[in-house]
């Protein structure tokens, strides 16, 4: 039987364990969709089937699908396998005690209602408006930063620490939607929607579709818990139009935008020329980037044991040098996007190039097939600790907050390493709820100390 033969019958074999894994998280355990069990079954499918399917009915290269493809798609089959059984671990442990345990123990933020919040939130504003004038100086100011358009990442490559204002303006709105689920204030909606609606716009002119996915879930997953509870009907249509404009977007953006009416005018000619190409709406599941980080795994599969040596945890060991900035430690140890570029691509590519590397080919890398179920054991355990920790305090400002931020990087996660998941979601999203939340508990405590008390010592 030959590689493509298995791998059909690798792909029926995740399809089934998938089909009666959703059938127990969503039937049985009664799981929200917007649980972190929902969603990492739903996003490792969608990074794990899409360059397994595209093999089983050819082998043509083309996109962004690895010129490598001869060199490892004998190893395509089990790789799938393996993340198939990964799935069951990580549900039994996402479930298990010790998620229960390690949920309960971690501590609640301070009850202090929506107090503080709106100085705080205006200064998290402030302090990314701040970052980005930085950013965007050296290319001659915001508008011009935002007209490179998709060019536009290569500014922030290095820059990070300047970068991390696009997010945070993120962080923002969700806090805004926080403190009106709070307080009921319709103030406080509309300032979110309006933050919403200039997020969406430097994304969209920059073509971030990332960062435009990383809000909508989180924004999605807030309301659901905070606002109003979303049913299949309204979710489910909104959520195919999302996923067919972010592939529309991916086959329309350009760069050096001579001004915002070039680029609707560019957006517009582009549209009209693809419109008869229907392979172009659905490019990101056949040649994309959702074909790129999978191949990962059968190559380490293929490597490792062989012409590569085993970490045995390194990977793992050397994440926090990443916290540091690359100006301040620009000697620290290539990403392990840009080391497989190098060890399987060849030299001569930049640090902004790279492959994404899948969270389960680390575990290969480091322990063999140990570390493909180790990761996922450890997965079940976290994702399941922090939707314990959300139920038992989602009515405090900040928890929900803080769980939807979380979650919705679980897509870039599953696509990345540990740096990702460590570096990401605390640059991204955790430093920039610990500025909201320190300011807000420093105005409330000055408020409480500014109060007059009277001689009988009860304050007035």
């Amino acid at each position: 039987m030959d590689s493509q033969s298995w791998t059909v019958l690798a792909v029926m074999f995740y399809v089934a364990i998938l089909l009666l894994l959703a059938l127990y998280v969503f039937f049985v355990r009664r799981a929200s969709p917007f649980e972190p069990v929902g969603l990492f079954l739903f996003f490792v499918s969608l990074f794990a089937l899409p360059l397994p399917v595209r093999y089983c009915f050819t082998t043509e290269i083309e996109g962004n699908v690895s010129t490598s493809l001869p060199q490892f798609a004998s190893y395509i089959g089990i790789s799938l396998v393996m993340t198939a059984i990964s799935l069951v671990v990580f549900v039994l442990f996402y479930y298990s005690r010790w998620a229960r345990r390690l949920g309960d123990r971690i501590p609640q933020l301070p009850d202090h209602g929506a107090k503080g919040t709106g100085v705080s939130i205006l200064m998290l504003v402030l302090i990314s408006v701040v970052l980005i004038y930085f950013l965007a100086e050296s290319v001659g100011g915001f508008l011009e930063f935002l007209l490179l358009g998709y060019k536009s990442s290569e500014e922030t490559f290095g820059r990070g620490y300047l970068a991390v204002g696009f997010p945070w303006l993120v962080v923002a709105m969700l806090a805004l939607f926080d403190r009106y689920a709070t307080r009921k204030k319709w103030r406080d909606a509309i300032f979110g929607l309006l933050l919403l609606a200039g997020n969406f716009g430097i994304f969209a002119l920059t073509g971030n579709r990332a960062m435009i996915m990383y809000m909508a879930i989180s924004l999605t997953i807030f309301i659901h818990l905070r606002i109003r509870r979303l049913t299949p009907a309204i979710f489910l249509p909104l959520a195919l139009a999302g996923f067919i404009g972010l592939n529309v977007m991916g086959t329309l953006r350009g760069s050096d935008y001579g001004s915002i009416e070039e680029f609707v005018e560019r957006m517009f000619a582009s549209s009209e020329a693809g419109a008869t190409d229907s392979h172009n709406f659905f490019y990101t599941l056949t040649i994309g980037e959702f074909v790129v980080p999978f191949e990962t795994l059968p190559q380490m599969i293929r490597s490792i044991g062989v012409d590569q040596w085993p970490w045995l945890g390194l990977s793992y060991l050397r994440a926090p040098v990443y916290m540091i900035p690359s100006f301040i430690f620009p000697d620290r140890p290539l990403p392990l996007a840009n080391w497989y570029m190098e060890n399987f691509y060849g030299g001569g590519y930049g640090l902004n190039e790279g492959r994404q590397f899948f969270f389960l080919a680390e575990g290969y890398l480091n322990w063999g097939a140990a570390g493909v179920f180790l990761v996922a054991a450890i997965w079940g355990i976290g994702w399941g600790a922090l939707h314990r920790w959300m139920t038992r305090g989602r009515d405090r400002f900040g928890t929900v907050l803080i769980y939807s931020l979380l979650t919705a990087f679980m897509f870039r996660c599953i696509a990345g390493d540990v740096v990702t998941l460590l570096v990401g979601t605390t640059q991204q999203s955790l430093a920039a709820v610990f500025i909201i939340i320190a300011i807000a508990y420093l105005c409330a405590g000055r408020r409480r100390t500014g109060k007059a008390v009277p001689r009988s010592g009860v304050p007035k």
